[in-house]
């Protein structure tokens, strides 16, 4: 008599139920970085600063997750943003999506074990944010001196405070794959 599990169908099913829990701590932390920097643009607001700082949301994610478990956290993350801040709905989801498959594709190119790469990573993906929503949202001002002293007042402010942000939330997120005791070493590194 065969085994239950020696049925091709189980066996996939099996496959297909793999799920990374570092995935959805992944997205609760950039849940709670989300929710700090709304407290600060909050503060913020009356002398018409703003942060954006989204660009770390993706970089950990696309660097050591596969492409089921990154493709779950990037959507949720993207929804979560796009739920949070008024640009149109799916602007941060496709965004996210684009870029994190950007980082993922080249990502044996990186070394996530250290902050190096994914600070530079987070500049980059946040510069192209703050750009793709200037693009898409401010095309109607883009005639305006005004605008654009605060598009550059923002990307200032913004890569000023990730200089300090990005290394900390990347060592938060390591530091919660210790204590939960989940996989702490990329997937897929490069034999060295």
């Amino acid at each position: 008599m065969r085994s239950l599990y020696s049925f091709p169908s189980i066996q996939l099913i099996q496959r297909m139920m793999h799920f990374d829990p570092r995935s959805l701590l992944l997205f609760g932390t950039n849940a709670v970085l989300l929710y700090l920097v709304l407290l600060v643009n909050s503060s913020l607001a009356a002398w018409s600063l703003h942060l954006m700082l989204l660009g770390p949301m993706i970089v950990i994610p696309a660097l050591y997750l596969r492409h089921a478990p990154f493709f779950l956290c990037t959507v949720l993350t993207g929804l979560w943003v796009d739920t949070s801040l008024h640009a149109h709905f799916g602007l941060f989801t496709l965004s996210f999506l684009t870029l994190g498959t950007l980082i993922f594709m080249a990502r044996v190119r990186f070394r996530a074990e250290q902050n190096y790469h994914p600070v530079i990573l987070g500049h980059i993906c946040n510069i192209a944010l703050i750009l793709i929503l200037t693009v898409i949202e401010g095309f109607a001002l883009w005639h305006s001196s005004a605008f654009w002293g605060q598009v550059l007042l923002t990307a200032f402010i913004s890569h000023a405070a990730l200089l300090l942000i990005a290394p900390w939330f990347y060592n938060l997120q390591r530091l919660l794959f210790q204590i939960c005791h989940l996989e702490t070493e990329p997937e897929d590194l490069p034999i060295t």
